[in-house]
Order: C-alpha cells, then sequence, then structure tokens
C-alpha cells in the first residue's frame, strides 16, 4: 500500500508506503519527503515510482495499492495520461 501527501502552502510533499505479508503482518515500511509537487496528483505519482523502486529492490512485491482512483486510472489506460507521459516512463523502466 502507498500513499503521497500535498498541501499547496508546504514546502514539501511525502509520500509512504508498506509491505504486508499475506497474514497482514508488516514486513517493510518507508517514508519520505521530497521539494513539493505540483500538485496532489504528482505526489500520488511519484509515491508509486518510489515504492516500486524500493520493493523491487527489497522485496519479491509484485502488486500495489492506492486509495488514489485517478493514478489507478493511469496505470490502466496510459495513452490517455499524455501529460504524465514523462512520469510513466520512469515507471514503466524500474
Amino acid at each position: 500500500m502507498l500513499d503521497g501527501s500535498w498541501t499547496s502552502s508546504a514546502h514539501f510533499s511525502g509520500c509512504g508506503w508498506v509491505w504486508m505479508d499475506s497474514g497482514g503482518n508488516i514486513q517493510l515500511m518507508g517514508t519520505r519527503n521530497f521539494t513539493r509537487r505540483e500538485s496532489a496528483f504528482h505526489s500520488e505519482v511519484e509515491a508509486l515510482r518510489w515504492a516500486m523502486e524500493n520493493m523491487l529492490q527489497l522485496s519479491p512485491c509484485q502488486t500495489f495499492g492506492t486509495d488514489c482512483k485517478e493514478l489507478i486510472a493511469m496505470i490502466k489506460e496510459p495513452h490517455a495520461w499524455p501529460s504524465f507521459a514523462t512520469e510513466l516512463e520512469r515507471i514503466e523502466t524500474l
């Protein structure tokens, strides 16, 4: 599971992820902050990229969860999100 955070008045955005085993026990987790992104959705995209980068290095995890419907839609239909082509390319090359 992953999530991004964003407020228009803050200088930083943040994200976090947690990997749980099939029994719901936390195995790994991570949090970080970064320079504020353009929007809340940009923070969600960065959260996905960072979670994937970490999980692919540290665990056998191949499934990711999010509460962001737009992020799911973007992954399912990337051609419908041309303004995020660069971000999608960064995710695809992981």
